[in-house]
């Protein structure tokens, strides 16, 4: 099956943080954007992609993520990779999560059929 990909996915990064910048506050950002630097604060969006130097403390919500760095917060996507270089101290909570070998992961998960439902909890049969 060839999965469909939306004009996000497929367009260019809108905006860079690099890893020499640093901020404190909340971040919201619309297409696609890369985050290389430290924030201090929730970072949410579209599709983010966290570079191998950036270092986030604090929650992460969005449609798509890609994790090469490190996180410390809690994480809610709609769809996550997770790669090899990676460090993620959280919960996840994705209806898509794929986690490359060597990735370090500490905290709960919740994934695929158990977010079906309203609640986020599996439904009762």
């Amino acid at each position: 099956m060839i999965k469909k990909k939306n004009k996000v996915e497929n367009g260019e990064i809108k905006s860079i943080l690099s890893s020499e910048l640093k901020i404190e506050g909340n971040i919201f950002a619309t297409g696609k954007v890369r985050i290389d630097g430290e924030v201090l604060g929730d970072v949410s969006g579209d599709f983010i992609i966290f570079g191998e130097s950036s270092k986030i403390k604090g929650n992460v919500k969005a449609k798509r993520v890609i994790l090469m760095g490190s996180v410390e917060g809690d994480v809610e996507a709609t769809e996550v990779e997770i790669k090899s270089s990676a460090k993620v101290k959280g919960n996840l909570t994705v209806k898509e999560l794929s986690i490359e070998s060597g990735a370090s992961v500490e905290g709960a998960v919740k994934s695929g059929k158990f977010l079906e439902g309203q609640s986020g909890r599996p439904e009762k049969k």
